[in-house]
């Protein structure tokens, strides 16, 4: 009789690392990603005199838009990125070897390739079988994480549950789900299906334990001549098209200034061009730069943004996310915004 395994995510890694270490593949040397919360594990690969190196990302449920996401990742000393997952689906790992991304799952399908290296397997049944468990509700997943941002824009607001489904634009199942979620938590309460939010500070500090900034966006810093922010800001809107929205401490300075911004942060769906940088007469750094480009893995940070000074901003709540353990003083800029009487209110 064959053995279930139900996997979780916690458990994914450490799963993970063991059926590498045990592969007669090749000779895997695995350790924990010591670097930001981006990866879960390191992984040294040898096989026919060749070595490389890799990053693997460990999911539950991957999809095609993570493997676009790693796909993008400069990644230090010439490093790929691996998926790493409980089951691949056969499209997911076409995904994968169309951008690159090695692949591999617990129940033994492996796809892997760099210079001089290839790994392509697919292991039959065995005797033991992965499965997914079945999740609680993540109120602070990418996308999930909407409902929490449409609350906390707008706290004195009583919704209706069409209501958060047409601005947050996700199933009616799911927000449905998220709600009931909330009112278990005591978060919001709801009464004959009208909707409030009764407790911003408890769901913004359980939004911020959750939260992993590298995680969820992608930077790249420019630098620039022009010492004003204010007018960066403005060559930004007039220069770039698309959606776009301050954040960080340029936004904070706009709503409740309390230290000098060090930089200028702008959410943007998609890098700018090699053209628009020289139009708008930047230059691309690895470090140092006054302006932070931040792409963002979930659309969902544009739709609560407000316009202020002319200047289109994430709403409060995302700034005291984007601000919290950023460094350069960004904790005290993000507590003082949070404590200020109109934090969240329009």
């Amino acid at each position: 009789m064959n053995k279930e395994i139900v996997i979780s995510e916690q458990e994914l890694a450490k799963h993970a690392r063991k059926l590498l270490e045990e592969s007669a593949l090749a000779k895997f040397k695995v350790t924990d990603y010591p670097g930001p919360e981006l990866f879960d594990l390191a992984v040294t690969i040898s096989l026919g005199g060749t070595e490389c190196e890799f990053l693997a990302d460990c999911r539950l449920r991957p999809s095609a838009r993570d493997v676009a996401w790693l796909s993008a990742q400069e990644l230090p000393k010439k490093r790929r990125p691996i998926l790493a997952t409980v089951k691949l689906t056969p499209s997911l790992v076409d995904e994968c070897r169309k951008l690159g991304v090695g692949c591999l799952d617990l129940n033994g399908r492996v796809w892997i390739a760099a210079k001089g290296l290839v790994i392509d397997r697919e292991v039959p049944p065995r005797k033991t079988r992965y499965v997914l468990a079945e999740p609680p509700v993540n109120f602070f997943s990418l996308k999930s994480s909407r409902v929490a941002r449409a609350l906390l824009s707008f706290p004195d607001r009583t919704w209706k549950q069409a209501d958060i489904v047409e601005l947050t634009r996700l199933s009616k199942g799911l927000v449905s789900r998220l709600l009931k979620h909330a009112t278990q938590q005591g978060w919001v309460e709801d009464k004959r299906g009208a909707w409030r939010l009764i407790k911003l500070d408890s769901v913004l500090t359980a939004w911020e334990e959750a939260d992993e900034f590298r995680k969820r966006v992608s930077i790249r810093q420019y630098s620039a001549l022009e010492p004003d922010f204010r007018v960066l800001a403005q060559r930004l809107l007039q220069g770039l098209t698309g959606d776009l929205a301050f954040t960080q401490w340029f936004a904070a300075s706009l709503r409740f200034p309390y230290t000098v911004p060090p930089v200028l942060s702008v959410y943007r769906s998609q890098f700018p061009s090699d053209e628009d940088v020289n139009r708008l007469d930047l230059r691309e750094v690895a470090d140092g730069g006054k302006i932070w480009i931040l792409a963002p893995r979930e659309v969902g940070v544009f739709q609560t943004v407000r316009r202020v000074q002319e200047f289109p901003l994430v709403c409060d709540a995302q700034i005291y996310l984007d601000l919290i353990r950023s460094g350069l003083r960004g904790d005290d800029q993000a507590n003082a915004l949070r404590k200020w009487p109109g934090f969240c209110r329009p």
